[in-house]
């Protein structure tokens, strides 16, 4: 068996080798010649920064033991050979004597393939065996991570009951790696029985491992606080919460059954949690249930900060996001440039400010006939692991709702733009594009409440005569497409994002600047819509260039004229309703009056 081992280069640049699980052994029985590892015990032993910032960890060796990896065309891990090993990491285990037994306890276990003391010293590693409920493993790699996640579910608990140390990982995935260590007598069982894995769990009875034993409910009426620890033991034991403070409400990991990932806590799962505590013999009521699920002994989680967080100092030096705008065909000379401050303008975004001046008022819109992929490219923007954060079905008429969806949400598509009507463009939509921050009042609320918007816009459309508002248009770059986006090659999405962190974070820019807003709007001027009003105006009238040319008239005047010539035809109600329409003619000058406002126009047609 080998095991793929990864590290960055000192120019940030990842490389990739296997190694035979044997000689992997042979090598760290010894330090090498620097005394890395036995130099970073030593220093992170009283350290309270965490390893993250210790100096030699950006260019550390990482250890994948669950398959053999290459690397894609754009940076990616991917499998080519499942080793049907499943890694698990206890931490808090703290002295030489407590380490070896907690070694020896895990090795107790048949399916235990390999057991080790960890980069830190203050924890173990250990690989364990599994397969599918045929013995098999998968060789697609979508199927493979199922199992392995299904595998992690049911098999972590088992260790959890065996071992004495804190199981410090919630979520695994194939991509599971540790710190290369130093441990010259690790434990190792080339023999060890894979514990066999289908979508009911592992072939074993693990579920009754850890279950509270019954108590009488008399004793337990007498002693109500024992049952609230009691309580809060069965929880810690067989779930993993965690308050999403994005979406603002509790999530849960049963420990016990192959959930893909945290779940929303909503009603019905707390009364099943309920019914579970009764019939393992602990009396608590649902309102003591609830009580600790809504308080704030849940631990908080903000899925955005610890996405962004881990890329800092990852980037590889190369332009991912040059490369993925350049995956759309355009004639646009500017696309890649503008794609670039927007990108930056969406990441920045999602850092949650407060108190923010200005929120990403720029919207990519893509148009081309159907088929050409954009909204597979606008879905591929985002990670798998923040899929949860794109939405392209959003209703714009239901204005509680879109308000809430850009403080929640990261990436709003608006598909079919054409369908969104010229009324809602220069009202609605125009205001809600510019927000920098959100007010309002949560569901059964008692008061209104700011959050940051989170939120940036895309837009999709198959008709290119679409920009209703032409004072509104410069929040558009609307970019027409050649040719289908090329979507074969999936982004590398870490260096995408890290590409960003570190641009943001070395100070570039992020807006549209006044140059660049022109350019915007000039380029915008042929997907302008030609409303009918316009077009009976320019049918009689032009913008005159000065008074020798044309003559100052005044909105009645015009219109009066425009209905003598259309009747009804005129798509107009009123004089009110046209001077608004004048108003965004481009090159109509326009004087003053105690009248009112006169346009400066030459007739058309006139002898």
């Amino acid at each position: 068996m080998k095991f793929t081992i990864t590290r960055r280069n000192t120019k940030n640049r990842q490389t990739l080798r296997t190694v035979d699980i044997v000689k992997w052994m042979e090598q760290i029985a010894h330090d090498d010649a620097q005394q890395t590892v036995g130099k970073f015990r030593e220093e992170v032993a009283d350290s309270i920064l965490g390893y993250d910032f210790h100096h030699a960890i950006p260019t550390w060796r990482h250890v994948f033991p669950a398959a053999e990896f290459t690397k894609d065309s754009n940076g990616n891990l991917m499998m080519t050979r499942n080793n049907g090993i499943l890694m698990l990491y206890f931490d808090d285990i703290i002295g030489k004597e407590s380490l070896e037994k907690a070694k020896t306890n895990a090795a107790f276990l048949p399916s235990t393939y390999l057991v080790v003391t960890a980069a830190d010293a203050k924890g173990i590693v250990v690989l364990v065996r599994y397969a599918d409920e045929n013995g098999m493993l998968p060789t697609d790699e979508e199927v493979a991570k199922h199992l392995y996640r299904q595998a992690a579910a049911r098999i972590r608990p088992l260790y959890l009951s065996q071992i004495e140390g804190k199981g410090a990982k919630e979520v695994s995935t194939l991509y599971d790696n540790f710190l290369n260590t130093l441990d010259a007598h690790p434990y190792y069982n080339p023999q060890a029985i894979p514990l066999r894995v289908n979508r009911y769990g592992v072939d074993c009875q693990s579920d009754m491992l850890d279950m509270p034993s019954p108590v009488k409910v008399d004793d337990a009426m007498e002693n109500p606080l024992s049952e609230i620890k009691r309580m809060i033991d069965y929880f810690d034991s067989h779930y993993d919460f965690r308050y999403n403070d994005l979406m603002k409400y509790t999530e849960y990991l049963n420990r016990q059954k192959a959930y893909y990932d945290f779940q929303p806590l909503d009603e019905r799962v707390k009364k099943r949690m309920a019914v579970e505590l009764l019939l393992a013999g602990i009396n608590v009521s649902y309102k003591d249930v609830r009580n600790y699920l809504e308080s704030d002994i849940i631990r908080k989680y903000n899925p955005m900060d610890h996405y962004l967080y881990r890329l800092h100092g990852k980037w590889d030096g190369q332009d991912h996001i040059g490369a993925l705008a350049r995956t759309v065909p355009t004639a646009n000379p500017h696309w890649e440039t503008w794609f670039r401050i927007w990108f930056l303008a969406m990441v920045n975004q999602w850092r949650g400010q407060y108190n923010r001046r200005y929120g990403n008022s720029m919207v990519p819109l893509l148009i081309s006939p159907q088929g050409y992929h954009k909204s597979t490219f606008c879905r591929s923007l985002l990670p798998p692991e923040l899929q949860w954060g794109y939405n392209d079905n959003l209703l714009l008429n239901e204005k509680r709702q879109v308000l809430q969806a850009m403080s929640q949400f990261l990436l709003i598509n608006l598909d079919e733009f054409n369908q969104i009507s010229p009324k809602v463009q220069q009202g609605f939509l125009k205001n809600l594009i510019q927000l920098s921050n959100i007010k309002i009042k949560r569901a059964y609320g008692t008061h209104v409440e700011e959050f940051p918007r989170l939120a940036s816009f895309i837009a999709t459309s198959n008709m290119d005569d679409i920009l209703a508002d032409p004072s509104g248009n410069r929040r558009f770059m609307a970019i027409e497409l050649t040719a289908p986006i090329r979507v074969d090659c999936r982004p590398n999405h870490e260096q995408l994002y890290a590409q960003a962190v570190e641009a943001i974070e070395n100070g570039e820019k992020t807006w549209f600047d006044e140059e660049q807003t022109r350019l915007v709007m000039e380029n915008n001027e042929r997907f302008t819509t030609i409303i009918p009003v316009e077009q009976c105006f320019a049918a009689c009238f032009s913008p005159a260039a000065n008074e020798m040319e044309g003559e100052y008239l005044s909105v009645a005047k015009i219109y009066a004229e425009l209905k003598t010539r259309f009747g009804s035809g005129l798509s107009v109600a009123n004089i009110q309703t046209l001077g608004r329409h004048l108003k965004q003619i481009a090159g109509l000058e326009r004087r003053v009056t105690r009248y009112g406002t006169d346009y400066l126009v030459k007739r058309l047609g006139a002898s």
